[in-house]
């Protein structure tokens, strides 16, 4: 059984004399006699990055949890030779590429676990491309890049390899960095721990699972050619080669470009297509169309007309240039799929099987079985298949026979039956999405279903969101990569894929990943970190930068769209924005589309200058963009912020609060927005003062979770749900203010029990700069 590797420290001292080397492109490597690694070269300017007294290998074995190292290599033509402790030999295929060395293992002893590419150790620091496997200083790049889905990048951690960090291909380390992949032998069956939490699963063995196959290319490049390198390997091994627009994703324009998403139908798709035309994005994406995940039935009342009318949708899309796609979770069967009822598919993933002790009748509740193991997990659906029924139970318990009680029988539209003593009862492995999953075999025909609908309705948009349930048949990275590579390869057409984990190998096949969603907080708020925390992770593996996506809703105000878009254009950020049918009410709508238009435009003709993208990728800047004539102008903000807190008055206390702030710019007029704090009490007859000489009362009263935004001569009252309620004229005009400094006072005025504390936002140009 494969765990994690303890390693066999062999009694060898570093350097070695060399005694042989090979090179491609501009990197030579040099392997001492036992079959260390002693050189990795700039052959251009002789700069050497192999790590000093970091001794790093070819190709390690790993046998009954221990990692081998070789003793000797030799190099017969185009074979080198491995020899290993416990009379273990490898052959390893070498090609000479113009750009890269191939290296394909051909031959291997038996009894061998798992072989790992590398470690491949070097010196670079700068940039560490740890998901597509490229290490890179400011005029060198090393990289690897594994040659089919047998060969996992990363290094090995677990049995089931399965790379769970968003990408290990390239690690930073305390000499350098380290270049690693590996592959597990998989012709056997194996008791192993699955998807990082199902303990001993029987995983059966495949016939693509042997050792011999498993490849890798080595390459050295300057900095700026490595994805050149990357395609003339990618077109040499017949690697996906996904392109878009005629050109490969990598280098294509077109990739990580915005898109929308929402719930289109039949009957409302040309409404969504024109919002997408005219906000200049890529196209539309439907956020949920199907019925049932697995077989991939279409919601009957979005469409009626099954795939023909999903067709006709697409068919109006393409005709707009525009794409359109749909988003389901990769290898996830719910549970009203005709994977699961009424009949249940015989190859669904299992955490473990056992027997039954007893025969059970068609409505018994407690059951006999012979052992505890796969029912000790309690999991969401605790489901177990006998025969064609599905039953879910609560508990197990007992040392022999053990129970199961707590019993469900018929569950999820299968057909409660009698089961007679000594039938195979399977636990099933599921997930907190109330779904199931496929084993190997079933999973190759999902891919299929999926790729066939591709195919029927001329979609070219999908994400594999859910990725991860690929693990749950306990064949690791090589199930990840399998189940995309094979719907990419069934689909008739270019197809933008999109994913929910980073891979090394799906790297060539993974358009964008649209990381941050917005149903956990507001507008901005909403995974605010993870969104800017993974652009280095998009700009390190060559990667379009996407900010994730936005949910624009009835009330969402433009100064959140314009907050955006700055960190869009400050990361030349890509991005998706869901606008549901509900959204199309929202009153502000026209000038989102403007404001979009006008973001885009500026970013796409590059027009920010490095120190403007640096500025506008802060989160707590504030910016908006302004168009005079043909020159575009970056209005920067400064944004105070005050609170003045409710407090019980003593006689003669004054009940006013005040603060200093400063303007840079004269003449500008304020922006202020008052938002009343507390779960309940309202204000009425408060007061605005500016610098003493400007006073103005609120227009109306503010109640717990209501906010007024003043913008010049206007005002406009907010409800707890932050939709508009009152759009009011004031009296007069917020002043213009000279450039200085200046006082805002805030008089909640004596409100008997008032509890509100009021936040006072207080908005001004900083700076106004013309775009290049």
């Amino acid at each position: 059984m494969l765990r994690t590797p303890i390693l066999l420290i062999l009694c060898l001292s570093f350097p070695r004399p060399a005694s042989s080397q090979l090179a491609a492109g501009d990197l030579r490597i040099q392997f001492t006699d036992s079959g260390y690694i002693s050189g990795l070269k700039n052959i251009k300017d002789g700069k050497e990055y192999i790590a000093p007294e970091q001794p790093g290998t070819l190709l390690q074995l790993v046998v009954k949890e221990t990692h081998l190292n070789p003793y000797s290599i030799k190099i017969k033509g185009q074979q080198l030779l491995l020899s290993y402790p416990g009379k273990k030999q490898a052959t390893v295929k070498l090609t000479q590429k113009p750009s890269y060395l191939k290296f394909e293992l051909t031959a291997i002893s038996d009894g061998v676990d798992a072989v790992l590419w590398g470690p491949f150790k070097t010196t670079i620091t700068d940039t560490i491309g740890n998901s597509v496997g490229v290490v890179r200083n400011a005029t060198f790049a090393i990289g690897i890049q594994c040659l089919n889905t047998k060969t996992s990048g990363g290094e090995l951690k677990n049995e089931e390899g399965a790379v769970y960090d968003p990408g290990t291909t390239a690690t930073s380390t305390t000499y350098g960095s380290s270049l690693q992949a590996f592959s597990i032998n998989r012709l056997h069956e194996r008791i192993i721990k699955v998807w990082d939490k199902w303990p001993a699963v029987t995983v059966k063995g495949i016939k693509e699972g042997a050792l011999t196959g498993s490849a890798i290319a080595l390459f050295g490049c300057s900095n700026g050619t490595v994805l050149p390198t990357i395609q003339q390997i990618t077109k040499d091994n017949n690697l996906p080669y996904a392109v878009w627009q005629n050109e490969w994703i990598k280098t294509s324009a077109a990739s990580g470009k915005p898109y929308l998403i929402t719930t289109f139908n039949e009957t409302n798709i040309d409404t969504f297509l024109n919002y997408a035309l005219r906000m200049g994005l890529a196209g539309v994406y439907h956020e949920d169309p199907f019925e049932t995940w697995g077989h991939f039935q279409l919601k009957k009342d979005l469409f009626p007309n099954g795939r023909e009318g999903f067709k006709r949708c697409v068919e109006k899309a393409h005709a707009k240039g525009l794409r359109l796609g749909f988003h389901t979770l990769t290898t996830f069967i719910t549970t009203n799929d005709p994977y699961i009822s009424p009949v249940p598919d015989k190859r669904l993933a299992f955490a473990g099987s056992t027997g039954l002790t007893e025969s059970i009748s068609a409505d018994a509740s407690e059951i006999k079985v012979n052992a505890d193991q796969p029912f000790t997990l309690n999991s969401d659906l605790n489901s177990v298949l006998v025969d064609d029924e599905i039953i879910r139970f609560s508990s197990v318990s007992g040392s022999g026979p053990f129970i199961l009680s707590g019993c469900t029988r018929g569950a999820f539209g299968t057909q409660r039956s009698a089961h007679a003593a000594g039938k195979t009862i399977s636990r099933l492995i599921d997930h907190p999405y109330n779904v199931f999953f496929p084993d190997w075999d079933l999973q190759k025909e999902i891919a299929g279903n999926i790729a066939r609908f591709i195919n029927e309705t001329g979609s070219d948009q999908m994400d594999f969101d859910g990725h991860e349930g690929t693990y749950a048949n306990g064949m690791g990275d090589l199930s990840f990569n399998t189940f995309a590579e094979e719907v990419f390869r069934q689909a008739d057409h270019p197809v933008v894929f999109g994913s929910s984990r980073a891979n090394h190998y799906f790297w060539h096949i993974n358009n964008y990943l649209n990381w941050g969603e917005p149903w956990y907080g507001t507008f901005r708020e909403s995974q605010s970190d993870i969104r800017m925390n993974y652009q280095k992770f998009h700009e390190v593996n060559y990667m379009p930068n996407m900010l994730g996506w936005f949910l624009i809703k009835s009330n969402t105000d433009p100064e959140d769209i314009n907050w955006m878009l700055a960190r869009a254009a400050g990361y030349h950020a890509g991005y998706a924005l869901v606008l549901r049918e509900e959204a199309l009410t929202n009153p502000h709508l026209e000038e989102i589309i403007s404001l979009i238009n006008r973001w885009k435009e500026a970013q796409e003709q590059q027009l920010f200058s490095a120190a403007q993208r640096e500025w506008l990728k802060n989160t707590g800047n504030e910016a908006e963009l302004i168009l005079q004539g043909k020159q575009y102008l970056l209005r920067k903000f400064h944004k105070n912020v005050f609170v003045h807190e409710a407090k019980v008055l003593q006689p003669g206390e004054p009940s006013r609060s005040s603060w200093p702030f400063e303007i840079n710019t004269a003449g500008e007029v304020p922006r202020i927005v008052l938002q009343a704090e507390g779960e309940s009490g309202s204000l009425t007859g408060s007061v605005i003062e500016i610098d003493g000489n400007f006073r103005l009362e609120l227009p109306v009263p503010l109640s717990a979770g209501e906010a007024l935004v003043i913008e010049r001569d206007e005002a406009i009252l907010y409800n707890k749900k932050g939709q508009p309620e009152k759009q009011l004229k004031l009296g007069r005009p917020l002043p213009s203010l000279t450039a200085g400094h200046h006082t805002l006072s805030f008089d909640a005025g004596r409100n008997i029990h008032n509890e509100l504390n009021i936040q006072i936002s207080l908005r001004i140009t900083d700076t106004i700069e013309s775009l290049r």
